[in-house]
């Protein structure tokens, strides 16, 4: 979930990968460059990625299995970003890693983002956003109240949480990016886990406070999967299992400083409270497109499925 609802609509820009020619003039030789130009429609937009590309890149320096693209440019005048352009690595839904895997790798870079140490949330960033969002749809007034009612009475996990960690403000599949390894491999339970690396990219919204609820960003990554399993089947029988995978890859990497996930949630977890938010937050960005058609049906939808996760708590470790 991004730090504040008009993130996405503040992300417009353009993209362009390109190779360039380079001319060492001293060793009398030419050689090809790729570079990942972004432009942005404003500059604080830009100095936002920018500042998260720097921090990102410092974390991550020296880390064999997760990386990020070095920003190599920043031109605040122009409002533009240079990055090392990446050829090999594929997107999440392009890579040709099987789909258990991805979610599974997934899982395992945020740790590296979120840190190990234990920490209060800052409980008011999500009665922030609660009060926000629900009160910006049009919702009938009696599903409203009840919405709020049962946002509310997650707060207890919240509070009694130590999640609090950094946060990559906008963890989706289109941020992540897998290069294959295919020569070593190793096991872990019934999944392989090879030597693939993975890419996390376009960190604009990265938040380094770490009191943000760590369960924030695996609630972003799963909103728009959540929404469209509810949406086809009135349930989340699709959604769950790649949840648990996540679950499980986050698990992988903090067991080895003899840390379990569920460990920061004496009170149970939130990823039910996240994923809710989030739907919800997806919707208001939907529905603000002019051309969306049926904006209440979404609307709708996007309550009756809220309604469902915080009932009955599908999403729980």
């Amino acid at each position: 979930m991004t730090p504040g609802i008009l993130a996405e609509e503040q992300l417009k820009l353009e993209f362009q990968l390109m190779t360039v020619e380079v001319v060492d003039t001293l060793q009398n030789r030419k050689y090809n460059v790729d570079l990942a130009f972004k432009f942005f429609s404003d500059p604080e937009t830009a100095v936002k990625e920018s500042n998260g590309a720097v921090w990102l890149g410092e974390v991550l320096k020296n880390n064999v299995k997760v990386q990020t693209p070095q920003l190599l440019y920043f031109s605040h005048e122009n409002s533009l970003l240079i990055y090392e352009g990446l050829r090999e690595p594929r997107e999440f839904f392009d890579s040709e890693l099987d789909q258990p895997q991805k979610f599974f790798l997934a899982g395992m870079a945020l740790p590296y983002i979120h840190g190990i140490f234990k920490h209060k949330v800052f409980v008011d960033r999500y009665l922030h956003l609660i009060s926000e969002v629900v009160k910006g749809l049009n919702i009938a007034p009696g599903d409203k109240n009840e919405l709020f009612s049962l946002f509310k009475g997650e707060f207890r996990r919240i509070g009694l949480s130590d999640a609090g960690a950094n946060c990559f403000g906008d963890y989706h599949p289109g941020n992540i990016m897998f290069k294959e390894e295919k020569a070593l491999t190793s096991y872990t339970g019934d999944l392989k886990i090879d030597r693939t690396e993975i890419y996390l990219i376009d960190p604009a919204f990265l938040d380094k406070t770490g009191n943000v609820d760590r369960a924030e960003d695996i609630g972003t990554f799963f909103s728009k999967f959540a929404y469209n399993d509810f949406y086809l089947s009135q349930s989340f029988d699709k959604t769950v299992p790649d949840f648990e995978l996540i679950c499980k890859g986050y698990d992988y990497t903090i067991s080895k400083n003899g840390i379990a996930l569920e460990e920061f949630y004496p009170d149970g977890t939130t990823f039910n409270f996240h994923i809710a938010l989030g739907i919800l937050i997806d919707s208001m960005f939907k529905i603000r497109n002019p051309k969306f058609v049926n904006p209440q049906g979404r609307i709708q939808t996007s309550v009756e499925a809220v309604m469902h996760i915080l009932k009955k708590h599908p999403f729980e470790i």
